[in-house]
């Protein structure tokens, strides 16, 4: 769950890969560790002393701006987004590198850099929740991650740990939606 945190399901297909048997988050596995990776890289090679200061705020923007092809339904498989992700990690070091180029004292360079990357984090993750839940809710059994085939394997390994399932509680909402879903489709056809 902490690996993917995606149902195994085939709606969230394309948002995980698997590695050594293991299923993990594209987002997670790919964007976070190559933002760092390319962070520590550029930094190594002092990739600001080769490119004009202004050129890596540029350059950060048009890379971050690959995030806008989610919400547009540009990104169709998962070789794309993994592609995407590489992509916006490195205009996330890229942006970071410009924020600790900015001639104030380097502690506040270091509190713009840490503000700046919890908004990013914020938005992108906004928007994949909302994404997630909105599938979900056009499924056939919205939330009701008890009994989703989705989370099975889940269920199965929370048991064997004797974790609490908090999984089945969700079962009362998911029976709401229902009833919501068909009153409003009733509704609908009655017009």
């Amino acid at each position: 769950m902490f690996l993917s945190h995606h149902p195994e399901c085939s709606k969230f297909e394309d948002h995980t890969l698997k590695i050594a048997g293991l299923k993990l988050c594209i987002g997670c596995f790919i964007g976070y560790p190559t933002a760092i990776l390319a962070f520590l890289v550029l930094n190594y090679f002092s990739f600001i002393n080769i490119i004009p200061v202004q050129l890596s705020l540029l350059l950060s923007i048009a890379f971050l701006s690959f995030f806008f092809l989610s919400p547009l339904n540009l990104i169709k498989n998962r070789n794309t987004k993994i592609c995407q992700k590489v992509i916006i990690g490195i205009g996330a070091a890229l942006l970071l590198i410009w924020i600790m180029e900015l001639p104030n004292l380097k502690r506040t360079n270091l509190y713009i850099a840490y503000n700046t990357l919890y908004f990013i984090l914020l938005i992108l993750n906004l928007y994949h929740v909302y994404g997630n839940l909105n599938k979900c809710y056009r499924c056939g059994t919205p939330f009701d991650w008890g009994r989703c085939p989705g989370f099975c394997s889940i269920r199965k390994r929370m048991e064997k740990y004797n974790l609490n399932n908090f999984l089945n509680d969700l079962e009362g909402f998911s029976q709401k939606i229902i009833v919501k879903r068909a009153l409003k489709n009733k509704k609908f056809n009655n017009h």
